[in-house]
Parts: structure tokens; sequence; C-alpha cells
């Protein structure tokens, strides 16, 4: 099928179509003779991060709404029944077989080199998509070797891991029922995130239980699936998460938005005041060190004229994927290194140190005595 026949389907002029293109709202890509159009910008109903290939229209997976009072939340969000999962700590992606290939898109709608080469460690990827043509698995990679997520789950303890927890269907905006999928799930042994069941409304202390034993853990909280589609998608995590959020992003401080920070410490303060009722003193100590430490530990490198870096270790099955790998970085311009490359065992083993020349300019700058108006 042309791409125009596909895009017609949706309600999309070829007119319409020409002049996505002409915007760089919708981005021709390749990847290993595999042809495909990236969104960038929505196009009537196909939304950004959707990807549109001759095989037909995978969507974008959509956002999910937060709540930082869970009990309130829950109670304003659902009239029926709802389940939860584990909300894992890693990166998005989906897996689906186009053009004969199977490959693995971020939520971005590139292609992950890294993602693809290992989904196989995971998946059985053959059976399942033989089985179920167009079907698309969404999931998170998590563990400490990655190349997008500083943080973790706190039982993967190296290299990652794959959790799906969602399905769609090419041609199809909406995801597969909740039921149908854990029975796919199941069917074809897919790991998953942790589901902790059916609750409903009334069930906040089960809720809470929940949350105190993930907080507890180190893990970063739950999201919550209606049986209805009517009802909302809901995500909430822990103070913990919070605080490994700030703790991870505060060496980068001078290039972030400052919304990033006030946002988990008002979700901090939420969870506080609704899980445990009373502000810990330790609580201070731990937010000051998540926010100060690691921004002077990186002035401190300025001022010795270290360029600031974050070092990531990938293991891959295959060779050849590793310079798709730099190349996939260098499109993304993403600066870094290569530090080392070794053959171990089944996998080549590649040590990278990102290169975060914009924090380190700005510290330079400060140290210099340069004025600023804020």
């Amino acid at each position: 099928m042309q791409i125009y026949d596909v895009v017609k389907q949706v309600g999309i002029a070829e007119s319409m179509w020409r002049e996505a293109l002409e915007r760089h709202n919708a981005v021709s890509e390749e990847y290993d003779g595999v042809r495909f159009f990236r969104i960038t910008k929505k196009i009537g109903p196909i939304g950004r991060g959707s990807i549109v290939t001759e095989d037909g229209i995978v969507f974008g997976f959509p956002r999910i709404a937060r709540v930082v009072h869970l009990e309130n939340g829950v109670r304003n969000a659902y009239t029926l029944p709802f389940y939860v999962e584990e909300k894992v700590d890693g990166y998005n992606v989906r897996v689906m077989r186009i053009q004969g290939r199977v490959l693995v898109f971020s939520r971005g709608a590139y292609v992950c080199p890294f993602s693809t080469d290992r989904v196989t460690d995971f998946l059985d990827v053959k059976k399942i998509f033989d089985d179920i043509p167009g079907l698309v698995i969404c999931g998170e990679f998590a563990g400490p070797d990655n190349p997008y997520n500083i943080e973790h789950p706190p039982y993967v303890k190296e290299d990652i891991r794959f959790f799906a927890f969602d399905l769609m269907m090419i041609n199809q905006p909406h995801r597969v029922p909740v039921n149908e999928r854990y029975k796919i799930f199941d069917s074809y042994r897919m790991p998953t995130v942790r589901r902790f069941g059916q609750f409903s409304a009334s069930d906040i202390p089960g809720l809470k239980k929940i949350i105190k034993e993930l907080e507890e853990a180190g893990c970063e909280g739950i999201v919550m699936k209606p049986t209805h589609p009517s009802e909302k998608i809901l995500k909430y995590v822990t103070l913990s998460s919070c605080l490994r959020d700030i703790n991870v992003t505060a060496p980068l401080m001078a290039e972030m938005a400052s919304e990033f920070f006030t946002h988990r410490i008002i979700r901090a303060a939420m969870f506080i005041h609704e899980q445990m009722q009373v502000l810990q003193p330790e609580v201070f100590s731990q937010l000051g060190k998540a926010l100060l430490k690691p921004i002077y530990e990186n002035v401190v490198k300025a001022a010795r004229n270290e360029v600031i870096d974050e070092k990531f270790f990938l293991r891959f099955r295959e060779e050849r994927n590793i310079q798709r790998m730099i190349d996939h970085l260098r499109k993304c311009k993403v600066k870094f290194e290569v530090l080392s490359k070794k053959n171990i065992g089944n996998y080549w083993q590649v040590e990278f140190a990102r290169k975060c020349y914009a924090s380190y300019e700005i510290l330079q700058k400060h140290l210099q005595g340069a004025t600023h108006v804020d």
C-alpha cells in the first residue's frame, strides 16, 4: 500500500500530507532498509510520536495524566473498577514488526539500535508477531546499563530488563483492553511490570499499602488503568522517586528549566502530607543533598577545567549495532565519546561518556565573573 493510501484511511488528503512533509511535521526516515515516516507534530488524527509506514500507522503512545493526591485523584477519576500496575523507572518503547523486520521505537518515533539489538533477549518475537500480525508491544527497558535513563528499579542490579505494560495494534489508536492484554502477555510469557490486581475507588487503604511498600523498596510508583475506556489512566509516584529525579538531574541544573525541580518538590510535599502526615527532619537533609551536592561537584569540576560528563555502559548482541547506536546518538545531537569496547561472552560491551558541554560552559562563565540579569 502506498503512503498516500495509508494516510487517506484516517482522513488525511494527499495535499495535507505533502504540506506536512514540507513543514517537517512528518520526517522521512530509514533504518537498515526499512522506510517509515516519523511524526513530529500532529497531523489530523495522527499525533506526535506516531510512525507511518506502508504497513499502516502506529499511533503515538499517549501521555498519562498524573495525580499528586492519591485518594482524591482516584475518587474523582473512577466510578468503575481499575487495575493497578507498578510504574517502572526506565525508558518507554514500542516493539513491532514492519516490512518483515522487528524494530524498537522510542516515544519520539526514532528506532533505537540498542533496544532493537537487545529485544530478542526478552521476547520470542518471531512467534509473537507470526501469531498476531500487526501487534505493537508497549513496554519499558530498565536497568543501570542503558543509554537514556540514569535511574532504574532497585531489583535490576545490572544490564537491562524489559517490562511489557500495554499492547496496541497497527492502524488502531486505542490500546488492547486490559483483560485481553493480560491473556496475551501470559500466553507468550512476556515479562511484564508487576500487576497488583483490580481495585475500586473505595479501596484507598489497599492502594496506600502498595504505595508504602513501593516507597520502602525505592520503586517509582503505580499506574492505574480503567476497565472502561471512558475513564482515565493515571499515574502516581513515591517520595523517593521525586528525590531520585532531583538528584540525578541536579548535576545539569544550570541548563534545566526550574519547573523540573519545583514540580518534584511539590509532589514530594503532597506525598508527605497524604502518606506520612509528618515532615521528618531527615527529609530536609535528603532534599538538600539531592539538590546541592551534584551541582556543587560540577562547579568543582568546572573550576578544574574538567568537562562534565555522564558515563553509561551498554551490552550489544551484534557488533554492527554499536555503530548504528553511535550514528543514532549523533543524529540526536548527543555529544559523547566511546571509552572502551570489548567482546565478552555473548555480548559486545561498550562504555560511553556523554559530554555535558552546555552545563560546563555556563558554570565556567560564572566562575570567570561574567554578569547576567535574572
